[in-house]
């Protein structure tokens, strides 16, 4: 007997927002809890210590899963950066107020919104190189070379149709978005590990101007 659910693609998930939104609140509920827990110590602890901790307790959330807030609105983005700040702020045992850019670029922490651009890239260059499951290789395409493009670079994805862009969380549309901005000689790296190093690096560059 056939279902009297409709088949539903793996690209339109209907909750996605509220996914993005549930992730993005849980993971700063969480940072905010263990943080206020830390500085309860924080004055015993050593500075190498501090930045394991971050590492392990608030750090590893943050990154936990970022991919899926692709296309969260700049304001849910600007909560979880306020946390990745709090923490850095702990690590140099600095109180509010104070500014984190110079911080985080000693300890090469990268910002969120560049977080998830990393995880964003990382999964489609697995995706367009046979490393991630097939039904996510199937939601991208690559552009058709013509004679009469002037740049006819092949490494370039197809955007998705209007359809989609109504979802940008979604892989279809946030992967070609995040992919096509990215350096020709980064789209092009011929392993897996190189292209992760050179990944981080040129989103480095771009998150400190340096």
């Amino acid at each position: 007997m056939p279902s009297s659910h409709p088949s539903m693609d793996v690209n339109e998930l209907p909750s996605t927002k509220s996914i993005q939104n549930r992730d993005s609140n849980s993971q700063k509920t969480s940072g905010i809890l263990t943080l206020l827990n830390l500085w309860k110590i924080g004055s015993k602890l050593h500075h190498d210590l501090r930045i394991k901790l971050v590492n392990s307790l608030i750090d590893s959330r943050i990154y936990y899963c970022n991919g899926l807030l692709a296309g969260l609105l700049s304001k849910d983005q600007d909560r979880l950066q306020k946390v990745q700040n709090s923490a850095v702020r702990f690590i140099f045992g600095r109180r509010q107020y104070r500014g984190t850019t110079a911080l985080r670029k000693s300890l090469h922490f990268l910002p969120v919104k560049n977080r998830i651009h990393f995880k964003i890239s990382l999964l489609t260059y697995k995706a367009l190189n046979g490393l991630a499951p097939k039904y996510l290789a199937n939601l991208l395409h690559r552009r058709p070379q013509t004679s009469n493009r002037l740049d006819n670079d092949k490494t370039f994805l197809v955007k998705s149709s209007s359809h989609y862009l109504k979802n940008k969380g979604a892989f279809s549309v946030a992967a070609p978005a995040v992919w096509d901005e990215l350096p020709q000689c980064l789209r092009e790296c011929p392993t897996l590990k190189m292209f992760k190093s050179y990944l981080k690096t040129y989103l480095f560059k771009r998150a400190y101007g340096c």
